[in-house]
């Protein structure tokens, strides 16, 4: 299974679109959690791994969307699956 993960990480950093990466959910899209916890996409909810960069932690202290607007987004190795090739997203296609 290790090597086949490999396999698949390099595949997808070879293949990393920097045109993809421009317009991934995470950019314009929050996840909420049924307690309220802000995610800035499906998979970062998965992994637990909350919205960063300043933002709001809870849809509770969140007080106008403009608190989302410049956002660091939290990353890691799995977001690209969303920026390789032609990108992902819920709503298809980024590039």
């Amino acid at each position: 299974r290790g090597r086949r993960l490999r396999e698949y990480m390099e595949l997808l950093v070879n293949n990393f679109n920097l045109a993809a990466a421009e317009n991934v959910m995470c950019t314009n899209t929050v996840s909420v959690s049924w307690d309220g916890s802000l995610y800035d996409c499906d998979f970062n909810q998965q992994l637990g791994m909350r919205a960063g960069g300043g933002a709001p932690r809870s849809i509770f202290e969140l007080e106008s969307l403009e608190q989302l607007e410049g956002r660091q987004v939290t990353v890691d190795s799995h977001c690209y699956g969303c920026t390789a090739g032609a990108g992902s997203s819920c709503q298809g296609a980024t590039a």
